[in-house]
């Protein structure tokens, strides 16, 4: 009997921990799928290589995910033995909760050992093999992210322009390179000729220029100048990583062995320098299993207290559990690397703390709550005045008299209640996927941003800022999720408590119960469409704004040297500027750079401040250079000279905000400007285009729902539900993203691409749902 116990628990446990698993998987890995979908299309990579991408990535994502989802699921299952009376039947058999805690806890070694598992032998071996996957695929970003006769950004702080690019991609002819890499120094480079080399080994692709030169002046002043002619000129190229968000590669413990670590610990000690960020990762890998075994002490005596409150009251329990462990253990390490705590101490602490709640939670539902603890609880509640008390009695009376049955016989009872009571419900699931969506959304923030906070050491309050505002941002962009699973859960819900079969018994059809629900996820598109060009692209500013100069100490966006913003007036003369004054009318660190049809430079116009007069340019403190015959120079300084330049000051203005800070109106003139001054639009038009067809996603994932939610068997319970969401939401974010990716790679036009999910999609909600039983 008891072994059938263990089973039957474990039978219950398995799947909602194996969907646990499987939806925080997806939701920290959905953010990918775009930037690897763009890798394949847009940049050429390889799909294999993009696909080992991703799977050297997921043991680290499990390492996180797995105990949060023992914890949910543990807190879930207990919540519903304790709602449907099977624990007190159990207990009322002589089966003691201990008994039934043992099936629990040898899931908890189990998962733990997968933990163990993961950190201390595949991790780190996926690490290293992420990093050389990673590598290549940077490689061939770095030979296909060059186009023709368009600035590339591809390479940080370097914008590179290219008149004519080979087949191969890797013969390069008519070359301008702005490396901006040294503030202090404004360097460019021209050349007839490059050519692209990879160095596996160290990870580092170089650039050869042929036949070119090199100019370069103080940014502090002008008049110091250096112009130097080459035959090979050789640059390394500063790579971006493409998924800066999924790993950071200057921290090489994590690719080290265990047995390497150590020995890299040992090391350092004897040289005498710092070993703290080793020593944090070789705790890190032994505290990270330990954490499966105390949260089955906590979630289990939690759970099985939950009583008729059910899966609600879990997940809430388990959310809070979670936020609050992962913020204490953040907050630890980043005391440690500081050197303020011990290491030992600070990567350890969490366990032990909540593993010593969870044994008084453990004791306190297995032997009962001491007699003195409820002498002291009734103390203190004779303590609080009477008037208080009498309050919570009299509103349940009221809550009684104004119940259904009230108001059934009152004077508002009319044909749409039904539609209150769906509204009411589908609501009710919106809120509580919202909730689980923002504690995801902030316990994922608090890990892919710690080591930013470390290196940065803010404030604590700007890191709560910095939270806030960005938090607003990623619902926006979970919501469609959030409304694809509400109306799975509230259909599924429907069908299996016999509603649904009711409400058509009554003559009332399958479309008139989805149109409440469609009303309320076209109200949602609404109100994310008016967002998206109200509230939000101040929020998403002032998240960015956070970021850059409170966090990381950087000028505002408003006041940055915008160094790499390049405009091309001909195809002989290219215009930098470094600080642009609309109200003003001025232009600050100009530089205009002229140069021949067999890209040699001919001359450099160097300005610390240019202002418009209304017909022409009043510049001060320049210097004009020509470079002639041999490359001789010819200086010509001044201090302040009025120039004619075929660039007026409308054709030069522009806000220079991210995309997503935009609005629609924005990102439209953004576009224009930036076409009429060379650089590539197409990604931008496909941004543009997604800023009509993204609300609407709401409403198709209202519709695509009901009829998937409806042909989903009625035995299997909100695990399909999630199940069907997740298969559905893949789906859409993979046509999405393919499309969008074909767009940018100009494949596709820019609106097809934008809109080519929401027509697929659309289009088969709408004929499933028109073919479903009414």
């Amino acid at each position: 009997m008891l072994r059938a116990l263990d089973r039957y628990m474990i039978k219950d446990l398995a799947p909602p921990f194996a969907l646990v698993v499987g939806v925080l998987t997806f939701f920290l890995v959905i953010d990918r799928v775009y930037q690897l979908t763009d890798l394949v299309i847009t940049k050429n990579v390889p799909f294999h290589f993009v696909l080992g991408l991703l799977l050297f990535m997921m043991p680290g994502i499990l390492a996180l995910t797995v105990p949060m989802a023992l914890l949910v699921s543990v807190l879930l299952v207990c919540g519903r033995l304790a709602g449907d009376l099977e624990l007190a039947a159990l207990k009322a058999s002589g089966v003691s909760p201990l008994r039934i805690f043992r099936p629990f806890l040898g899931f908890a070694v189990v998962v733990s050992g997968a933990v163990a598992t993961l950190t201390l032998l595949i991790a780190p071996a996926a690490s290293g093999a992420f990093q050389n996957q990673l590598f290549q695929i940077l490689q061939t970003k770095a030979t296909t992210g060059i186009k023709e006769r368009t600035f590339t950004a591809s390479f940080s702080q370097m914008v590179m322009y290219v008149d004519d690019i080979s087949a191969s991609q890797v013969a390069l002819r008519g070359l301008l390179v702005s490396d901006e890499r040294d503030p202090k120094l404004s360097r460019i480079i021209i050349a007839r000729e490059g050519r692209l080399f990879s160095d596996a080994k160290n990870r580092r692709v170089t650039m050869r220029f042929i036949d070119g030169s090199v100019s370069e002046t103080d940014t502090g002043d002008a008049r110091r100048f250096r112009l130097t002619a080459f035959r090979l000129y050789d640059l390394n190229l500063p790579l971006d990583n493409p998924q800066r968000a999924a790993q950071r590669i200057e921290k090489p413990e994590k690719e080290m062995s265990f047995q390497v670590l150590r020995e890299t610990i040992a090391d350092l000690k004897r040289q005498g320098q710092i070993v703290t960020p080793f020593q944090v990762e070789l705790h890190k890998r032994f505290s990270l299993p330990v954490a499966p075994l105390v949260f089955i002490l906590v979630s289990f005596p939690l759970g099985i207290r939950t009583q008729r409150g059910g899966r609600a009251l879990a997940l809430g329990l388990s959310l809070g559990v979670v936020v609050l462990y992962y913020v204490i253990h953040t907050f630890l390490e980043g005391m440690a690397l500081r050197g303020r705590i011990p290491v030992g101490v600070a990567m350890w602490l969490p366990n032990a703390v909540f593993g010593a709640v969870g044994l008084l939670l453990l004791h306190s539902a297995t032997a009962g709550t001491p007699a003195s603890w409820r002498r002291l609880f009734w103390r203190l509640r004779a303590a609080v005045p009477r008037g208080f008390r009498s309050v919570f009695p009299k509103r349940a009376a009221v809550q009684r008299a104004s119940g259904p049955a009230a108001r059934a016989r009152g004077p508002r009872a009319s044909t749409y209640i039904i539609d209150r009571y769906l509204v009411g419900q589908y609501l009710t699931f919106l809120l509580t996927g919202t909730v689980v969506v923002a504690v995801l959304v902030l316990v994922v923030d608090l890990i892919q941003y710690l080591d930013r906070f470390l290196r940065a050491k803010p404030p604590f309050i700007y890191i709560v800022q910095h939270l806030f505002y960005r938090l607003p941002g990623s619902l926006y962009e979970g919501l469609p999720l959030i409304v694809l699973v509400s109306t799975v859960f509230l259909f599924l819900t429907l069908s299996q408590q016999r509603e649904l079969d009711a409400l058509k018994a009554s003559g009332i059809s399958l479309y008139r119960v989805s149109l409440p629900v469609l009303l309320v996820a076209f109200g949602i598109s609404l109100a994310a469409g008016l967002m998206q060009e109200t509230v939000l692209p101040g929020i998403n500013a002032k998240a960015e704004e956070i970021d850059r100069v409170k966090i990381r100490g950087n000028q505002p966006r408003h006041l940055q040297r915008q160094t790499q913003i390049w405009y091309r007036s001909s195809d002989t003369r290219y215009l930098r500027m470094e600080l642009l004054d609309p109200i003003a009318r001025s232009l600050e660190g100009l530089l205009v750079v002229d140069i021949s049809r067999d890209f040699r430079l001919v001359d450099r116009l160097d300005a610390g401040r240019a202002v418009w007069t209304g017909e022409a340019w009043m510049l001060s403190d320049g210097v004009f250079r020509q470079i002639g015959p041999g490359n001789q120079v010819t200086v010509d300084a001044f201090t302040e000279r009025l120039v004619s330049m075929p660039e007026q000051i409308n054709d030069l203005i522009q806000v220079h905000k991210a995309p997503e800070t935009m609005s629609f109106l924005e990102l439209r003139g953004y576009i224009t400007r930036l076409a009429e001054t060379g650089h590539q639009v197409s990604k931008y038009l496909v941004q543009l285009d997604s800023k009509l067809s993204f609300p609407l996603v709401h409403v198709i994932m209202a519709l695509v729902a009901i009829p998937f939610a409806l042909a989903s068997p009625r035995s299997g319970g909100r695990g399909v539900g999630i199940a069907v969401a997740i298969l559905i939401s893949v789906g859409y974010w993979v046509v999405n993203s393919v499309a969008i990716a074909f767009a940018k790679a100009e494949l596709l036009p820019p609106m097809l691409g934008a809109w080519t999910a929401n027509i697929i999609f659309a289009g088969l909600g709408t004929v499933l749902f028109l073919r479903a039983r009414t």
